[in-house]
């Protein structure tokens, strides 16, 4: 079945009274506009002295659809969400929440009904061996590395910044495998945890930190993983071939669905026998 390339946008702003959606493209289902409100009402209340000049996250929006937002202070202590809300199909093929933050600029001077977008049938740019080396020497390797790892172990990230930190989100996301980039919410800044996001850049992290989740330090020594050596190793070497094969990595739900598929395929051809018979 071919994906459907469409993204719905709204525009949601948030003040003291709560937030209230400016923009949305036509149609727009009831249960999506409720979804963008609540994500705007669990974003939180903005900590006293925090500004955002401009952030992304991503986060799941019902269970059809992903919503990549942007978001950036406004006039009168008001905070500006920007949502693009995609297939979540089109979401896992695309896998770079940036990708398509960078494609689709946000117009804050909205109101009232906005035209649907598309997607480009272009195939993605590929991810370089050349990249993956840049990345690991001007970023702090130890950390990108072991957060990295982390993170394909069901580990969350949280780090401490006084505004939103986009470079170290990027530079997560061009080392994780396709499939798991479909799979994690990112946050280049964030009020709190509420969202479930699996990286975020907050202004305080409470102590002690949840379970399951490590700050900056301990995602520098977390344990050396198979995926991160191999992503290492491909990067010093130059070896291309074995870069495509890391990215193209099964993630966990799907070796589950194989398993799934494989087990129903067996019992299908037991019973099939017995008919036979």
């Amino acid at each position: 079945m071919p994906l459907d390339l469409t993204l719905a946008q709204a525009v949601v702003f948030s003040d003291s009274s709560g937030p209230a959606v400016a923009a949305v493209s036509d149609p727009f289902p009831d249960a999506l506009n409720a979804a963008v409100l609540d994500v705007a009402t669990r974003f939180g209340a903005r900590p006293p002295g925090v500004s955002v000049p401009a952030a992304v996250f991503a986060t799941p929006l019902l269970r059809s659809h992903v919503a990549v937002v942007q978001l950036a202070d406004r006039p009168g202590n008001t905070l500006g969400f920007r949502f693009l809300v995609l297939p979540r199909r089109l979401y896992e093929a695309i896998g770079d929440p940036f990708l398509i933050a960078d494609r689709f600029r946000p117009d804050w001077s909205a109101r009232g009904p906005l035209p649907p977008l598309s997607w480009p049938p272009d195939p993605l740019p590929p991810r370089t061996v050349a990249e993956v080396a840049a990345v690991l020497k001007d970023g702090d390797g130890p950390f990108l590395l072991g957060a990295t790892q982390g993170m394909l172990d069901g580990v969350r990230v949280v780090l401490v910044r006084p505004a939103p930190d986009d470079s170290i989100a990027r530079s997560l996301w061009k080392l994780l495998p396709t499939r798991s980039r479909g799979e994690l919410w990112p946050a280049t800044f964030a009020f709190n945890r509420e969202l479930g996001f699996h990286l975020a850049v907050l202004p305080a992290v409470p102590a002690p930190l949840p379970p399951g989740t490590v700050n900056e330090e301990q995602a520098k020594d977390y344990p050396q993983g198979r995926y991160e050596l191999a992503l290492q190793i491909a990067a010093e070497d130059g070896d291309q071939r074995e870069l495509d094969r890391l990215f193209a990595r099964r993630t966990s739900r799907d070796t589950l669905r194989l398993a799934v598929l494989i087990l129903v395929g067996a019992m299908l051809a037991a019973v099939a026998s017995k008919l036979w018979q």
